[in-house]
């Protein structure tokens, strides 16, 4: 009877190390916030990378999206800080817009990472977890120089996010010292799909001889693409962007877009946990840590699977 008993009590001890194991704490991190830029298909990755993570260590996420409003998303920021988090994540709206959220969760002794978007007060956040987005922007450039000998370029900037300001910079650097490729004309779309919709509308009254498109982000190229299917004007044009949805894979195989520049946003919300969780413990990790991405075009997109 007693050796049973120790049996059992063998076999609970087991069990609970196993569960204890799978739902490990953080000592100084109950809590996370992370304040998003806004509610669409990328974000559904991200978020749940953050959240396994986090529940494989026994810490709460709580998510906010700012739907592309700085002053929302700075709202939004201090609104977790009133409720104790202990790390606070930041995918900003505004590059520079967003400093005023870093100050109170500096003063709130609140260490932050800052996602897929850098901040501009980079002293202000402990790491920055995102793609190599330079060399995302830098590959659609070298893929076109392979492809054309010339072009005339349209473009669909975001220059408040530091992430698409790169994404611009590397295709720029891909095409610099190369005769023959015009950029024509840059619009600045927000990445949303409504605004690249309308711009290419204005494009399409204006230009006659465009024959590529860059975007720095699907949503803005899905709107140029629904509008340049409309007016029958799609044909011979070489469209690039930057993100890795599904869609866009499906418009490759479709002959819809040229090449794709794809992230893995899942592996980087798992990463932007781990940062804090690193922090937390006292353990080394670098400030930049860039995630590497992949070009698809027609010749490897089957089999990919997007978001």
């Amino acid at each position: 009877m007693k050796k049973r008993i120790l049996c059992l009590v063998s076999v609970l001890c087991l069990l609970l190390g196993i569960f204890g194991a799978a739902s490990a704490e953080v000592d100084g991190l109950k809590k996370i916030g992370f304040a998003c830029m806004k509610n669409d298909p990328f974000m559904v990755p991200l978020c749940n990378g953050m959240q396994e993570v986090c529940d494989a260590n026994g810490i709460e996420l709580i998510v906010y999206y700012a739907d592309n409003d700085i002053e929302k998303q700075i709202s939004q920021c201090d609104d977790l800080l009133q409720q104790n988090i202990d790390g606070l994540i930041v995918m900003p709206v505004d590059f520079e817009g967003i400093t005023p959220a870093l100050d109170a969760a500096a003063k709130a002794g609140v260490p932050v990472v800052s996602v897929d978007a850098a901040c501009a007060d980079a002293e202000k956040t402990i790491a920055y977890i995102a793609s190599d987005n330079f060399k995302a922007g830098q590959l659609c450039g070298e893929h076109l120089l392979a492809t054309k000998d010339s072009a005339k370029i349209l473009v669909l900037s975001h220059p408040e996010i530091k992430c698409t300001i790169d994404r611009l910079a590397g295709f720029k650097a891909a095409l610099e010292g190369h005769d023959g490729y015009e950029i024509l004309s840059e619009q600045p779309s927000s990445g949303l799909y409504d605004k690249g919709m309308a711009i290419m509308d204005n494009w399409l009254q204006q230009f006659s001889d465009f024959d590529v498109v860059f975007a720095i982000n699907d949503g803005s190229l899905q709107g140029a693409i629904a509008s340049m299917q409309a007016a029958n004007r799609l044909e011979g044009v070489q469209t690039y962007a930057v993100d890795g949805q599904q869609q866009m894979a499906d418009y490759i195989k479709e002959g819809l877009q040229t090449a794709e520049a794809a992230q893995n946003p899942y592996a980087m919300g798992q990463g932007a946990v781990e940062l804090l969780i690193k922090n937390a413990k006292g353990e080394p990790f670098e400030y930049e840590n860039l995630l590497d991405v992949t070009l698809l075009t027609k010749d490897n997109v089957d089999g990919y699977v997007g978001f």
